[in-house]
């Protein structure tokens, strides 16, 4: 996924499979190159994911500046994450961006990603992460149908929950026998129902 040339990503993933690692190291590789990233969550409450290892990850980084109240890591190469939440899709307007993971996207409102953020990508020619568990055929799986579609600047990926190394299969076993179909298939397949 990382190498794939495309601008803008699009992964479906079922839940633990590693969307927020996985984010969180795109971020910070823009960054360490003195690009200007945010990682977007649909609230200030689900922000917390992704600031949690963006923090512990830049605490690692000498000279790095963490600046909690703004939820803000600046690296030494000029290159800076922040963590912002589309509970409010018009305070994201006015940032030019090099990068923008939209975490748990198909959760936040359409209209933060249409309205703020890919015109924040437009004068810096930015790429974009999309990185969710589906809910339903909404938006996000508007944009996960353009990176199926095969053209150069989409591309986008499905992932199920069994293909994460670190969770083993019978724990999986075990939710699906438990949860209703419909709820296992959405949750740990990645299915768009």
């Amino acid at each position: 996924m990382h190498y794939n040339p495309a601008r803008f990503k699009v992964l479906d993933c079922g839940r633990r499979w590693g969307k927020t690692r996985l984010g969180v190291m795109e971020c910070m590789g823009i960054a360490a190159i003195g690009g200007r990233a945010w990682w977007v969550a649909p609230s200030y409450k689900m922000s917390e994911v992704g600031w949690r290892p963006l923090r512990r990850l830049a605490g690692q980084i000498p000279n790095a500046e963490i600046r909690k109240v703004d939820r803000q890591v600046l690296l030494p190469t000029g290159g800076e994450v922040s963590v912002r939440s589309a509970d409010n899709p018009d305070s994201l307007r006015g940032e030019g961006l090099d990068f923008v993971v939209l975490d748990e996207c198909a959760f936040m409102q359409e209209m933060a990603w249409n309205e703020a953020l890919r015109p924040a990508l437009a004068d810096r020619q930015g790429s974009a992460l999309f990185i969710s568990t589906p809910k339903g055929r909404n938006w996000f799986w508007r944009m996960w149908q353009l990176g199926q579609a095969g053209g150069d600047e989409w591309h986008s990926w499905t992932f199920t929950s069994y293909d994460n190394p670190h969770i083993q299969d019978s724990e999986i076993d075990a939710a699906k026998a438990l949860l209703p179909d419909r709820v296992f298939r959405q949750e740990f397949m990645a299915e768009f129902i």
